[in-house]
Parts: structure tokens; sequence; C-alpha cells
């Protein structure tokens, strides 16, 4: 008798939809909100079609021909010394620029907030 084991992707989004159904995703302000993880950031760069420089242009960071320091760091594996997790604000205006989120629902998930800690 054979045994089913259940198992669940884990598979990094590569389509638009895809990322807009992730944690990363979500308002930091929503209770399910998880930090991108080096992958996902990756992910979403090359979704874009963005370089590690064309990145760091975007979100106001150094950046050379060879690429950007800042990308790097937040792309390495997390174990690694030079590591660095993405600001939200860098990682919003890359949400930003593929569309996965709009300006209109970063404003309603500001005011909610603000509705909810009065």
């Amino acid at each position: 008798m054979s045994e089913i084991t259940a198992r669940y992707m884990s598979a990094l989004p590569v389509t638009v939809e895809a990322f807009r159904n992730r944690p990363c995703s979500l308002p930091i302000t929503d209770p399910n909100y998880v930090p991108p993880t080096p992958e996902e950031v990756r992910a979403l760069r090359q979704l874009l079609g963005f370089t590690q420089s064309r990145v760091g242009a975007l979100v106001g960071r150094s950046y050379n021909k060879k690429g950007c320091k800042s990308v790097r760091r937040w792309e390495n594996n997390i174990e690694s010394k030079e590591y660095q997790p993405i600001n939200y604000s860098a990682w919003q205006l890359m949400l930003l620029a593929a569309e996965v989120i709009f300006i209109d629902e970063i404003v309603e998930a500001s005011e909610r907030y603000k509705v909810s800690m009065n």
C-alpha cells in the first residue's frame, strides 16, 4: 500500500498575480504581512526585467555599471554576513513599479490603520 504525502509548493512567484497573493505584498500594517525573502526580492526584480543598478536607481540607492551594493545585500542568502533586509519603502516602490500594488491600496491601508489606532 502506498502512502500519500502532502507536498506544499514553495515556488517563487513568477507573475504579477502570483506576487499579489503573497504575504510580502500586503501592507505593513496588515497582521499577515511578512517581509520579503531575498529570493522574493530577486524574483520581483527579474519579473520587472530590472538590473540591480536599475532597482538602485528606482529606490534612490547609489549604483554603477556593476550593480547596486544595497540590492546585492537584499538578495544575499540570509545566513550571509553581507545580507541586509530590504526596507519597506524600497520594497513598496518595487511592488508599485511591477503593478503588484497600487497607490489607492496604500492610501486605503493607511487610512484603515489610522482609524484602528483611534
